[in-house]
């Protein structure tokens, strides 16, 4: 039997990202240049080269795609997960972690940028129900953050690690002072020194 081609001409068998992924690369570029509520479906449809009908196949909703977008943030931590995934966590695994989720933060400072310019629609996002996902995250981190093996001290250590690679560079894409396109927002190695740091803190 033939390979049947989506709507956007795209097949399961061909390289580089799928369809869906290109259709989130480029609505995360126009939400970044226009805001979430000055951009269209049509303009997005137009970026990508078909019709708003191709791109509901993958997205009904320009809030589906805003989700989606969201959630690509949450997907930050799926490959610095597999190396807590082994065994009870340590000071020298979860440094490891938290070196591979600032890698995954700089090659995804588009998606810091996003929330800065469109807090207000993920507010609503939220607001509208987004619970599930955040549930998940919580579920990890607590299972993480209370392994018996793990000592007061390294607990608090490590907790404090993970929020200042995290939020530091949340905030310094909300504070950044360069064009609204810009991705320099945090510098890896220097966030890597700053909470190895903190996790290594006496």
């Amino acid at each position: 039997m033939s390979e049947q081609p989506s709507p956007l001409g795209a097949t399961a068998k061909r390289a580089g990202p799928s369809t869906r992924d290109r259709v989130l690369d480029a609505a995360l570029d126009l939400f970044i240049e226009q805001g979430y509520d000055k951009a269209s479906l049509r303009e997005l449809a137009e970026r990508m080269g078909f019709t708003k009908a191709a791109l509901y196949y993958h997205f009904k909703s320009k809030s589906a795609i805003l989700s989606a977008l969201h959630l690509r943030m949450h997907g930050l931590l799926d490959i610095p997960m597999s190396i807590l995934d082994g065994g009870p966590p340590s000071l020298e695994n979860f440094e490891k972690f938290l070196d591979a989720f600032i890698e995954q933060i700089q090659a995804n400072q588009k998606l810091f940028i996003l929330h800065r310019v469109n807090q207000a629609a993920l507010a609503q996002m939220h607001l509208q129900g987004h619970e599930g996902a955040h549930q998940e995250l919580e579920d990890d981190a607590q299972r993480i953050f209370s392994d018996p093996s793990l000592s007061p001290d390294e607990r608090l250590r490590m907790m404090a690690a993970f929020a200042v690679g995290f939020v530091v560079p949340m905030m310094a894409a909300f504070v950044a002072v360069e064009p609204v396109g810009s991705t320099e927002v945090v510098a890896v190695d220097q966030l890597k020194r700053l909470v190895h740091q903190v996790l290594r803190a006496e």
